[in-house]
């Protein structure tokens, strides 16, 4: 029977499938995390890579724009035990105008299996959704309270009017337009629109140096109202 030892890196309840049967005992080597894809942000940092062995092992392949520790790039295991191991990545800010997609391959055994990993390049909104490659919330005539949810992931986001403020918005009382990592809500009110055109305004919600733009768009009065 494999014992398991302990990773220097970070150890967790081991989880994997066996592949060979040698010598009367199993050896195997599988990737647990990311299985499928891992999808990050354009703000998001930190990552992870996390397997599970009989073998010694290598990592290759990783993308200028994370970074692993020299430390962690191999690692060996003695006759006899299994290793589970979560690798830690630093991941830049995606500030280009697409997303980027990485492969970070995980060597046991003269085998190679890859870790995928595409990160965004937008914020995390989630009201309003993103539809048509754009943030747009959508709001009546005569209303005159409404708001938008992030999650950010970095300690020095903000969120404020793209160019001059018009004067029939504005952000509620007392509400945070900057802070600390983790999700928010923002109200604003809202004058009534009492002409029978459209109006807008644009949120740019900035974190890591990365923007989204929030277009907010209040309808006219219908004719005949």
């Amino acid at each position: 029977m494999k014992k398991f030892i302990w990773s220097a890196i970070v150890c967790a309840a081991v989880v994997f499938a066996a592949c060979d049967n040698k010598g009367n005992s199993y050896e195997f080597a599988q990737i647990v995390y990311p299985v499928g894809e891992s999808v990050l942000y354009a703000d998001e940092s930190v990552d992870t890579l996390k397997f599970a062995t009989t073998y010694d092992w290598t990592l290759s392949g990783v993308p200028d724009w994370m970074r692993i520790s020299p430390d962690s790039m191999a690692g060996t295991v003695p006759d006899g035990y299994y290793m589970v191991n979560r690798i830690m990545i630093t991941v830049d800010a995606n500030q280009t105008d697409t997303l980027r997609s990485a492969v970070i391959y995980f060597n046991a055994d003269g085998k190679s299996l890859g870790a995928c990993y595409t990160q965004l390049h937008y914020l995390n909104i989630s009201h309003p959704v993103r539809r048509d490659y754009r943030f747009e919330l959508q709001d009546t005539a005569m209303q005159v309270r409404d708001s938008v949810v992030f999650t950010t992931y970095s300690n020095d986001w903000t969120l404020a009017f793209q160019g001059e403020k018009p004067a029939w918005i504005a952000f509620a009382e007392g509400e945070a337009t900057s802070g600390r990592a983790g999700k928010h809500t923002v109200a604003y009110t809202l004058e009534p629109n009492t002409s029978t055109a459209e109006r807008t305004a644009v949120l740019r919600l900035t974190s890591r140096g990365v923007s989204s733009d929030i277009r907010i768009r209040q309808l006219g009065q219908k004719a005949g109202e």
